[in-house]
């Protein structure tokens, strides 16, 4: 009997999920001001993709070149990216509220580095009000392709490829 290969976009949509729970959890328990938290989705990205390239390998008995395994990683990062970009636009109206807190922290971290210069504080804040939604948008773009063009690398490296594509890997 052969075996079933998930598809990037089952790998994707789990991912995605696990990434959007994360972002409920933290919004509604309130834990958007530590720090550490905001990193923790970038590993369950980078993990996820990482998983995601090495059971491809494995479903497909590592008969898989590096260019297919980084593909099937980057389809996969792709999708993850499209949902938390819908998931993010869709908040705005699910959460009203969460733009106005996300802005005053900022407020609050930039007069900490600032010391004290409150105009331009303010005048950079009114800026980034203003285009809120779009750095928003190019932020999740860049460092979710960044973190999954380097995870799908890093998996399609460190999977296991057969030597000889078509004959079956002995274990």
């Amino acid at each position: 009997m052969e075996k079933k290969v998930t598809s990037h976009l089952t790998k994707g949509l789990i991912i995605g999920l696990i990434l959007i729970v994360l972002s409920v959890v933290i919004y509604v328990m309130e834990l958007y001001t530590m720090q550490w938290l905001q990193y923790l989705g970038f590993v369950i990205l980078f993990g996820g993709v990482i998983w995601s390239v090495m059971t491809y390998g494995k479903d497909n008995n590592y008969d898989k070149s590096f260019g297919n395994l980084f593909a099937h990683g980057f389809k996969t990062v792709a999708l993850v990216t499209v949902i938390v970009l819908a998931y993010t636009l869709l908040s705005s109206y699910i959460f009203p509220d969460a733009k106005a807190k996300m802005l005053e922290i900022g407020r609050q971290q930039a007069l900490e580095r600032a010391n004290g210069n409150e105009t331009q504080v303010e005048q950079g804040m009114a800026f980034f009000e203003k285009y809120f939604t779009l750095f928003i948008v190019i932020g999740i773009l860049f460092w979710y392709l960044l973190i999954g063009v380097i995870a799908s690398l890093i998996g399609a490296a460190v999977t296991k490829k057969n030597p000889n594509p078509g004959m079956p890997q002995s274990m």
